[in-house]
């Protein structure tokens, strides 16, 4: 595979990755999945003091 065909492949990759962030903020899911990470890093975070 060449390096311009890497790079084709990477772009669509980014965009779309970046359309399902925004549709993801669009329909909520973002906030409902920090929520879940909060509680996760707070639990770690109490279990390691």
């Amino acid at each position: 595979m060449e390096p311009s065909e890497k790079r084709v492949i990477g772009s669509l990759m980014f965009l779309s990755g970046i359309t399902f962030l925004v549709a993801g903020l669009h329909t909520g899911q973002l906030n409902f999945i920090m929520d879940i990470m909060k509680e996760i890093f707070e639990t770690a975070v109490a279990g390691a003091v």
